[in-house]
């Protein structure tokens, strides 16, 4: 199981100082298992093994917490067009952009 945190505007992904709430989504076998809402992107922090934004943003506390950041290849995606990106790989690392 793997566990995601996406910071959200609506039900889209947003950079984290825009967004409303953080979304922690819990993936299994390719399949959203549950999502929990938290208001506070420290609420990610250490929970999360990996944290998705639409383009590059501070992120150190997650990588010194064993988190991997990840960023979309659209800055308009809903939480499942973020699951399914990221079981086929199709989400940027921070080191290849």
């Amino acid at each position: 199981m793997f566990v995601l945190g996406i910071p959200l505007k609506g039900e889209v992904i947003s950079p984290s100082n825009e967004a409303e709430r953080f979304a922690k989504v819990f993936v299994n076998n390719g399949k959203i298992e549950k999502i929990d809402y938290v208001d506070s992107r420290d609420d990610l922090v250490g929970v999360v093994h990996f944290f998705i934004t639409p383009k590059e943003e501070y992120v150190f506390d997650f990588l010194e917490a064993g988190a991997e950041p990840l960023t979309t290849p659209s800055e308009d995606m809903s939480i499942n067009d973020i699951v399914e990106a990221f079981m086929f790989r199709e989400l940027y690392s921070y080191g290849s952009i």
